[in-house]
């Protein structure tokens, strides 16, 4: 899997210094456009923006429009050429299952999202962090056929340093990964 942490990224995510975030990042994707760890991390800190409801930031002074551009160029992009790149998969299909409506359609992303993390998960088959994503979204019944407690129970010790650094994204999964197994010990 990718090494997420990216220093600073996360010095101005950890300011909260989304709009410098935003245009650094930006920057360095747009000299680098096939580095799939720029274009994801810069992917998932302009979908947080699109979606916060204001815990992370003020509204009024944050233009989330300059976000959804970014947002929707990385998107197209991605989709051109990672499109078979399990961590574009399962990124991209975590987001579509969360906001289907921010990337069009509600009801077609909600399926294109749960179809790209399953394809993620058949293409990385040995990787547990996008098997548990995987399975995270299915019924009960099925996560539980499937072993998601136990799994969960499994990759504790590899959550810290899948996602090294401190960046707003590592800390999201981590928190994620970490009350989810918390939750369903």
């Amino acid at each position: 899997m990718i090494n997420w942490e990216w220093t600073f990224a996360d010095d101005f995510e950890n300011n909260k210094d989304w709009d410098n975030a935003r245009i650094y990042m930006y920057k360095q994707w747009s000299t680098d456009k096939y580095n799939i760890k720029k274009l994801l991390r810069t992917s998932f800190l302009c979908w947080t923006i699109c979606i916060d409801n204001g815990n992370l930031i003020d509204s009024k002074m944050i233009k989330k429009e300059e976000f959804k551009k970014i947002l929707d160029e990385l998107f197209n992009f991605g989709l051109k050429f990672f499109r078979n790149e399990p961590d574009f998969l399962w990124m991209y299909g975590y987001m579509m299952t969360l906001t289907p409506m921010l990337f069009g359609d509600k009801n077609l992303f909600e399926q294109v999202g749960k179809q790209w993390k399953y394809e993620a998960y058949i293409k990385s088959n040995n990787n547990d962090i996008i098997k548990c994503i995987f399975l995270e979204g299915l019924d009960d019944e099925s996560r539980n056929k499937l072993g998601y407690k136990q799994l969960c129970r499994e990759i504790i010790p590899i959550i810290e340093n899948t996602f090294k650094g401190n960046g707003y994204m590592q800390k999201y999964f981590k928190s994620l990964f970490l009350i989810d197994i918390l939750a369903k010990s």
